[in-house]
């Protein structure tokens, strides 16, 4: 062989390694490229608590010479983009896996719904919610705090106030009540029912039922107005004659001081429950309910008390008063005074009836009024002992 087909020989040979090792340079610079397009790779899609984690690609050296053999792009339907061609033995040890992941998979379905309490593993890579700072504050204090009482369920406190704000509506209550049925009975409505109802007794001097009304309407004024006994010592009948003697007259103002002193003890006691029941209906105060309750029930047993005593000698217990609140011999009159024929015995009779059946009847409403809120006020204390039970 001369040395020019030699030459030609070694430029053919050189030509052809070039072109195979840049076709498989060209073939290996388009398979990221190819792959990059998958979008099976594509990082964006890939939700890490769904998909599976793929596992990581074996890392080759760095004097490692690249493969120039066909690069395998990976379907878009596959979950390894680095697995391999698959060959009959892969395939049937794939088959293998999955026929044991399907069985794995069966045993933990049955394990979860026997097992209640089982908890699902989340992967190392998957993402978790992060809890600010603010959040766990919140969650820390409401852990640790030792406070057991509800806002919704305030905390009643009596105070010294409180005490003596119910002692004062109890002891006030009868006040209230006797001057409201004495203010009943001293009234020209009572008055006039009394004259002119079947079977009161008619005056055996002359007073007929009009003269009785005409003349004791001045008196029932007398005791509700702020003028003297010159009142009443003006009143005269037709003939010029007072209508009252000096004697009555006296007794006149020491029934208006009583009455009076008696309206003063009432008026001091609403205005003293009025401001005593506000400090006690505050917020987490103790309220009126138990001195209203207290005072009408005292008010029964007093009233009842005293109905017994008059009932079993109205005599006795009509000249024991007079005795108590009047000095001696200034309160006895005689039949034909004129006090005693306008307010006969029958009158004070059907007086304590009237004035005690509206004294009781006040008392009962006061007693049912004081259980208004009542079921609120168990629910509270219910819903109280329920949180101080599950500390």
């Amino acid at each position: 062989m001369s040395r020019d087909e030699k030459n030609e020989t070694e430029d053919l040979l050189s030509r052809r390694m070039s072109s195979g090792s840049a076709s498989a340079a060209d073939k290996q610079s388009q398979a990221p490229l190819e792959a990059a397009n998958d979008p099976s790779t594509d990082t964006e899609a890939f939700d890490p608590i769904t998909d599976p984690i793929a596992e990581d690609a074996p890392k080759h050296s760095a004097d490692a010479k690249p493969s120039t053999g066909p690069v395998r792009v990976t379907p878009a339907h596959s979950t390894n983009p680095h697995s391999q061609p698959a060959t009959a033995t892969t395939r049937a040890a794939e088959q293998n896996s999955a026929q044991k992941s399907t069985g794995t998979e069966s045993a933990a379905a049955a394990s979860a719904s026997t097992d209640t309490g089982a908890t699902r593993e989340v992967p190392q890579n998957a993402r978790t919610a992060v809890m600010s700072e603010a959040d766990w504050a919140a969650v820390s204090k409401a852990a640790t705090s030792t406070d057991v009482r509800d806002p919704e369920v305030p905390e009643r406190r009596r105070s010294v106030l409180d005490v003596i704000g119910t002692i004062w509506i109890m002891l006030a209550a009868p006040f209230v009540l006797l001057a409201l049925a004495v203010r009943f009975v001293a009234s020209g409505i009572f008055l006039k029912f009394e004259y002119f109802r079947p079977g009161f007794p008619a005056d055996q001097f002359g007073f007929s039922a009009a003269d009785r009304e005409h003349y004791g309407t001045y008196v029932i004024d007398y005791l509700h107005n702020f003028d003297s006994r010159r009142y009443l010592a003006d009143i005269v009948m037709p003939n010029g004659e007072p209508i009252f003697i000096s004697d009555e007259l006296s007794h006149m103002a020491d029934v208006k001081g009583l009455i009076s002193l008696l309206y003063l003890v009432a008026l001091v006691g609403i205005i003293g429950s009025v401001l005593f029941g506000i400090y006690m209906c505050r917020k987490g105060g103790s309220g009126i309910h138990a001195g209203v309750r207290l005072g009408s029930i005292f008010s029964i047993i007093f009233m009842a008390a005293v109905a017994v005593i008059a009932v079993l000698g109205w005599d006795s217990f009509f000249r024991g008063f007079h005795k108590v609140f009047f000095a001696d011999g200034t309160w006895e009159f005689y039949a034909d005074d004129s006090l005693i024929r306008l307010f006969p015995p029958q009158f004070w009779v059907d007086s304590g009836i009237a004035g005690g059946g509206l004294f009781v009847l006040l008392a009962i409403i006061l007693f049912l009024l004081s259980f208004t809120g009542f079921k609120k006020r168990r629910a509270l204390r219910k819903a109280r002992k329920d949180a101080e039970a599950e500390v």
